[in-house]
């Protein structure tokens, strides 16, 4: 995996305090799992901005998330598998915070890196060996609400994956609808709670999936996106079922071989990222990356070319996350830094300054110039705000000569270029009329913001 600690007695406190099978509660005892017993208004748990209540599709900007203020969420998130069993959660939170992540993708029942973390994350009663369905890990639970409380007073809502290893069949709904029932009852009263996400890279047993998936589009009293994922494809996971509010891909590649042949083909930004990112907003639906490659594992090692990864996946309108050793079986090293870590706060920055979801793709809006030069425009819908990225596959490559036309309704434009690894600028200029401009020399990758000052 990478890195290996033994952790004895972090172990024995995992095995008392998150898997105590003495200390369980049977499902049809649990008021939480009553079939009438789901979070209501009166019972949510609320947090300061952007968590104040939980986020839905916006049914008038179908790309985005809103909450019931009207507000918002440009989505950075961040793996932290064992968030909810890992040794220094505070630590974990706050580096994801620093990093700019607002958003961290969990998982509620999990043995990953179990050999390396001595965690398994069990919900329910007995033991992974030996489970116990119809009772629940009391002591498990209620340690999984303080670290959502501990989140969201720290402005991090949660991705959340009900299963990993645990795979039923569809003659088990009957025995897992309380599990669904405890986990609307105990964790949606939380705004931070911001997605349900059924499986991880696992499209086994559909229709168990189908009824999973139904149940918490019909049961979650504030209607929270709902999906499921698949491993690294050039699609979204069942993008078309109807219980699906989330066209979610996983893009688990790497940079060292950026525009190479065969598998590492799926490396480049333009003929992989900028184009499956394209392909998955496709489907009407807010589209999101919930897992890239990350360093050692996916030798996704080349910080440069990671910025430009997410900085192509949000041009392209959809929403994109970060994917670390340290939120995997690092996640209780906190003094690591990944490659690339520190461009993610810049990205995040950014489009949160703007309003972000009324701009949507602008394929036709520029016509850029340039060899190797690869693109991606946002827009709103009477152009008065445009947003384009614009970088080169290979990291340190210096871009002398470039150019484009502005196909832009008549008026006066504020152009303003950015650096993406710190946004700062680089010029600023005033557009009068549509005529062609050349770029300003860069190395790696640029950024354009166009604000309309007059219309003509």
């Amino acid at each position: 995996m990478g890195f290996s600690i033994k952790r004895p007695l972090f172990t024995v406190f995992l095995a008392l305090a998150l898997n105590v099978s003495g200390a369980t509660a049977r499902a049809d005892t649990d008021a939480s799992s009553s079939p009438g017993n789901v979070a209501g208004q009166s019972e949510l748990v609320r947090f300061d901005a952007p968590w104040t209540s939980p986020y839905r599709v916006d049914p008038e900007r179908p790309y985005h998330f809103v909450n019931a203020e009207g507000r918002h969420l440009f989505v950075m998130n961040k793996t932290a598998w064992a968030y909810f069993g890992c040794r220094n959660p505070q630590a974990c939170l706050e580096r994801a915070r620093a990093q700019g992540v607002n958003v961290i993708r969990v998982a509620l029942e999990s043995q990953y890196f179990g050999e390396t973390l001595g965690i398994d994350l069990w919900p329910w009663g007995g033991t992974r060996e030996n489970p116990d369905f119809e009772t629940f890990n009391e002591p498990y639970w209620s340690e999984v609400e303080r670290r959502i409380q501990m989140a969201g007073r720290m402005g991090i809502g949660f991705d959340i994956v009900l299963y990993t290893g645990v795979h039923p069949r569809v003659d088990a709904v009957a025995v897992h609808q309380p599990y669904w029932r405890r986990v609307i009852g105990r964790l949606g009263k939380y705004a931070n709670v911001f997605l349900w996400e059924i499986k991880n890279e696992n499209l086994t047993e559909p229709d168990f999936q189908d009824a999973v998936g139904a149940f918490f589009r019909e049961n979650d009293p504030w209607g929270r996106p709902v999906c499921t994922s698949d491993g690294t494809t050039d699609d979204a996971a069942w993008p078309d079922k109807p219980w699906v509010s989330v066209a979610v891909n996983h893009s688990c590649t790497g940079s060292g071989n950026a525009g190479g042949d065969n598998e590492n083909a799926r490396d480049t930004l333009d003929g992989w990222y900028l184009t499956v990112a394209r392909k998955i907003r496709s489907y009407g639906k807010p589209a999101f990356c919930n897992e890239s490659g990350r360093e050692k594992r996916h030798h996704n090692d080349d910080g440069v070319h990671r910025r430009k990864q997410g900085w192509i996946w949000c041009a392209a309108g959809a929403y994109w996350s970060w994917h670390s050793w340290d939120g995997c079986e690092g996640i209780d090293e906190a003094e690591y830094q990944a490659p690339g870590a520190q461009f993610i706060e810049p990205l995040t920055r950014f489009f949160q300054s703007l309003p972000f979801y009324d701009l949507e793709p602008a394929v036709d809006l520029l016509a850029v110039s340039g060899e190797g030069i690869i693109h991606a425009a946002l827009a709103n819908e009477d152009r008065s705000l445009v947003v384009a990225y614009f970088c080169a596959e290979q990291t340190g490559r210096r871009v002398a000569k470039g150019g484009l036309r502005f196909n832009r309704p008549a008026g006066t434009y504020r152009l303003t270029w950015l650096n993406p690894s710190d946004l700062k600028i680089i010029a600023t200029r005033n557009l009068k009329e549509t005529e062609y401009l050349s770029l300003p020399e860069f190395t790696d990758d640029l950024v354009l913001k166009a604000e309309r000052l007059t219309v003509q």
